[in-house]
């Protein structure tokens, strides 16, 4: 009986071992489980919008009319300011406008859900071609229009 005691203790103390050994920090001081957790929040997910970062100002662009079959029901309400309000001709991009202030939160963040309509910085400026953007499309006062927006950091 004294020897069958003595073999479960050892299993015990080599299972505690094992299991100090497993649950011990890395060098870094963080456990192997909170080094590799990942967020369970998508990039749309409401904690994501208020860690992300917003542009200084952005710069929206009509690249040009659109004829599609889709309506203003098929497709995402501009939630800026009506184009009309601040964009200008600018060859050879067709009509672009810079938003500022509170502005600039709501055109970016309904760019980044919308992400057909969001350019990589330097890309209007540089004259390269927005054709590739067609699928940035908005219902902007009962019509659908065609407008991407390119945020300045």
């Amino acid at each position: 009986m004294l020897k069958r005691n003595a073999v479960v203790v050892g299993a015990g103390l080599v299972g505690v071992t094992l299991l100090a050994g497993c649950s011990s920090s890395d060098a870094s001081g963080t456990s192997p489980v909170a080094a590799t957790s990942t967020s369970t929040s998508g990039p749309s997910s409401p904690e994501a919008a208020q860690e992300r970062a917003v542009p200084e100002q952005v710069i929206a662009c009509q690249p040009g009319m659109v004829d599609t079959f889709l309506t203003v029901d098929d497709v995402p309400t501009w939630p800026g300011p009506p184009p009309s309000d601040f964009m200008e001709p600018k060859y050879p991009s067709g009509l672009c406008g810079i938003l500022t202030g509170s502005e600039v939160e709501v055109a970016y963040e309904a760019a980044v859900k919308h992400p057909a309509a969001l350019l990589e910085e330097g890309r209007v400026e540089n004259g390269e071609g927005l054709s590739d953007t067609n699928d940035a499309l908005w219902a902007v006062e009962g019509v659908v229009t065609w407008l991407v927006v390119e945020p300045q950091w």
